[in-house]
């Protein structure tokens, strides 16, 4: 909670550092951080630990201790002793220097880690966090950049994709799996939010253990030794990818053209990436972007069971005498094709959502 005056400007100025980098804050009609915010914010940075922090940048961008500490005037010895405890819970990363973390980490750490999962007040993170996502409109800013660009996007199942020779690889699940060789296994923190709120949907349906971050994040995260989380190697990754796939879910990962930081495997009900697009009341055609890829039927082999029906997320096939797939409302995950037992559906190439980053 906030306890001052003091406290409330302190998580101000944090707030608006990160206002100024992707994703961004909850904010008013004033373009000030939302009281729900800050009060979210409260929960990751007491006021002592609030006061030290918004002297940090937002990472990438480090502080060094020494500076800190003739920024403050105050002992090194002492500041570290405050950084390191937010450091042990991922609500300060430590490389080099410190630095706060970007917004999509301050919106999910909390969900994360079993040290912070078993704070006395993690109801509180989320309902606070669903809050400012949801009522508060966060969600547009989270799910889509400054440009109006999706910040994520879907990646279809490598399996069902068309033989061809012009597939981009950084848009198949397994190709990005191989260009990486540092792999941490998380729990899905939106799965997991919901879990602690009790309101979970999928509860029955889908595991929480899913999420799989990758490269220098993954080692920033493994080095903190949490029980909830643990390495896993490429071939790991690749069954686990291919056993969400089966169950339902959705990859997805980083809408940009550079080397990817996660692969997150989404649900429809509680999944702040897809929420746009499947939550009732919420709606943001740019919440994530589709993959180059769509699904086609095979009429002749199509017997029009109704799997692809049940397994579309986006509303995007009807059958009648065979399966139909809507071009406009297909994302190109590929989910109808993994299941169908009569391997009537093929993944092929359909270029409608450039990449940024990527040549041209």
């Amino acid at each position: 909670m906030i306890v001052s005056e003091q406290h409330r400007a302190a998580l101000r100025n944090i707030a608006m550092k990160l206002s100024k980098v992707q994703q961004g804050i909850a904010k008013d009609e004033k373009g000030e951080p939302t009281e729900t915010y800050l009060e979210y914010l409260s929960l990751l940075y007491g006021l002592e630990a609030a006061e030290v922090v918004q002297h940090l940048e937002v990472f990438p961008k480090t502080v060094r201790l020494g500076k800190l500490a003739k920024t403050l005037n105050r002992e090194k010895k002492e500041l570290k002793t405050i950084l390191d405890a937010l450091v042990d819970r991922f609500f300060i990363l430590k490389a080099g220097g410190y630095s706060i973390p970007p917004p999509l980490m301050i919106y999910d750490v909390p969900f994360i880690l079993k040290r912070n999962l078993d704070r006395t007040d993690i109801k509180e993170f989320a309902q606070l966090s669903r809050k400012f996502f949801e009522k508060e409109g966060y969600y547009k800013s989270w799910e889509t950049s400054y440009k109006g660009t999706p910040r994520t996007r879907i990646l279809t199942v490598s399996e069902k994709i068309e033989p061809a020779h012009d597939i981009v690889p950084i848009e198949e699940v397994y190709s990005i799996i191989e260009n990486n060789s540092s792999f941490a296994l998380i729990p899905c923190p939106c799965r997991q939010r919901t879990e602690v709120e009790g309101i979970r949907k999928c509860k029955d349906k889908y595991p929480i253990l899913t999420c799989v971050i990758l490269g220098p994040t993954a080692e920033m995260l493994l080095a903190l030794g949490d029980p909830a989380t643990r390495r896993v190697t490429k071939e790991e990754v690749i069954k686990i990818a291919k056993e969400a796939s089966e169950l339902g879910l959705v990859h997805t990962t980083d809408n940009y053209a550079g080397p990817s930081t996660i692969i997150c495997q989404c649900c429809e009900c509680c999944c702040g990436l897809l929420a746009g697009l499947t939550r009732p009341g919420l709606n943001n055609p740019k919440a994530i972007a589709k993959a180059n890829y769509i699904a086609v039927i095979n009429e002749a082999d199509c017997a029009a069971c109704g799997t692809c029906l049940e397994r579309c997320k986006f509303n995007a096939i009807t059958v009648e005498e065979f399966a139909q797939v809507d071009e406009n409302r297909c994302m190109g995950c590929g989910l109808c094709a993994v299941t169908c037992p009569n391997d009537a559906i093929t993944m092929k190439r359909l270029e409608r959502s450039p990449i940024p980053g990527a040549s041209s």
